[in-house]
């Protein structure tokens, strides 16, 4: 081993730290120019000051930009201090449709719907129509998305492989349009003319029970209106039925408790329109948005709930507008007709409102027509690769156009 003579070299990257680290610490000395120039009465001015240009800045507009959300405090223009019990789109009641009932004022009379509701049979060109929309609307659609996580309730922690496909917002689009589209074409030009088919529509209907202020704010994904409102469907006024028992449950139970929100009442279509008035209905069930507060699988009595609930809201903002913010018992009753659906099974009803009188239990009461759910088809999948559909149920489509008939 050769030694070498050892040099005292500074490291250049050290060496310029450390001479950053004792420059840094200077602290600038205090001249006697101010001095000076206050004795003589000279100002003295700050440099960003006369350098800096004043402008006033305008909002502009700009297409494609959304504004800041507004928040959701007590600076929101629509903002109250009573609290208002809500129900919204998302939203099912505990109880389903007995919590339903005693919200609305709503019996049911009898099983089915009404004897003037007509049930033809479908043709065999029909229900060949009828398939091929169910597989275009379901799985040979050109949209591909991953679709929500499949869950087993009695495998929670099973990991299913995600399948791709058609949406759920699409397909009961898709589904919907496309059955209204050969139901208006078999009716003809004379039926079809006096309607309206409306797309994302809100209703909105405000009132006090038991002292609580209480909003039903709700969409419908499809709305059918016609020139005429639909017959009164019975003189029977559900004098005698009895309400279900809650007890110790609350009928307010599940609400959403809100501080903001709006109170006036809202009906989509003026009424100047002829075609305002309510005739169908159509609700989208979607499994990823409309849910249990307790994060619990939602039944299907809830789902009826919830049938009720939108056909009530429908019904009554219609009421408000046609007779009066002030009405309590119509001068003629108000039928609407209702098609629930998430795309496989399908949920019909039909209300008659005869009162906004919601206070108590006492006197006329709502009256309301059901159907249980009528499943569609059993399985519509690609099966080892080939488009396939199992179990069609002709049933959906008979009512579906014996709504559409109805006047």
């Amino acid at each position: 081993m050769k030694l070498t003579q050892i040099l005292f070299r500074q490291h250049i990257g050290r060496h310029l730290k450390k001479h950053w680290m004792i420059q840094g610490k200077k602290v600038a000395r205090e001249t006697a120019a101010f001095k000076y120039l206050a004795e003589n009465n000279i100002p003295v001015y700050d440099a960003n000051d006369i350098i800096k240009e004043e402008r006033t800045i305008e909002p502009v507009e700009i297409i494609g930009f959304e504004p800041k959300p507004q928040l959701l405090d007590k600076t929101h223009p629509n903002w109250h201090d009573k609290i208002c019990l809500t129900y919204k789109d998302n939203n099912v009641l505990l109880e389903g449709f007995k919590q339903a009932q005693r919200i609305t004022k709503t019996v049911e009379i009898q099983d089915g719907l009404p004897e003037s509701y007509i049930i033809k049979n479908s043709s065999k060109e029909l229900d060949a129509r009828v398939r091929n929309i169910i597989l275009n609307s379901h799985i040979l659609d050109a949209q591909q998305e991953k679709l929500e996580k499949i869950k087993d309730p009695l495998r929670p922690a099973f990991n299913f492989p995600r399948v791709y496909g058609v949406s759920p917002d699409r397909r009961m689009k898709l589904l919907t349009s496309k059955l209204m589209q050969l139901i208006e074409s078999m009716a003809g030009p004379q039926l079809s003319n006096a309607r309206y088919l409306l797309n994302d529509v809100q209703f909105r209907f405000n009132f006090e029970k038991a002292s609580d202020l209480m909003q039903f704010d709700l969409t419908a994904e499809t709305f059918l209106t016609a020139n005429s409102a639909l017959r009164m469907l019975t003189q029977d006024k559900g004098l005698e039925i009895t309400f279900p028992d809650l007890h110790p449950i609350s009928d307010t139970i599940t609400l959403n408790l809100d501080n903001i929100y709006d109170t006036s009442n809202l009906y989509p279509i003026s009424k100047n329109v002829t075609k305002r008035h309510p005739h169908t209905i159509f609700i989208d069930f979607n499994h990823e948005k409309v849910g249990n507060v307790f994060e619990e699988q939602v039944t299907e009595e809830q789902i009826i709930g919830r049938s009720l609930l939108k056909t009530f809201t429908a019904a009554a903002s219609y009421a408000r507008q046609e007779f009066g913010d002030k009405v309590k018992e119509l001068p003629q009753p108000v039928t609407v007709q209702c098609v629930h659906s998430d795309g496989r099974l399908f949920h019909f009803g039909v209300l008659q409102l005869n009162t906004l009188d919601l206070e108590n239990h006492d006197g006329v009461r709502n009256i309301w027509y059901q159907t249980p759910r009528l499943q569609m088809f059993n399985v519509c999948a690609y099966v080892k690769g080939k488009p396939t559909l199992e179990g069609y149920n002709s049933d959906v489509i008979k009512h579906l156009i014996s709504f559409y008939d109805s006047v």
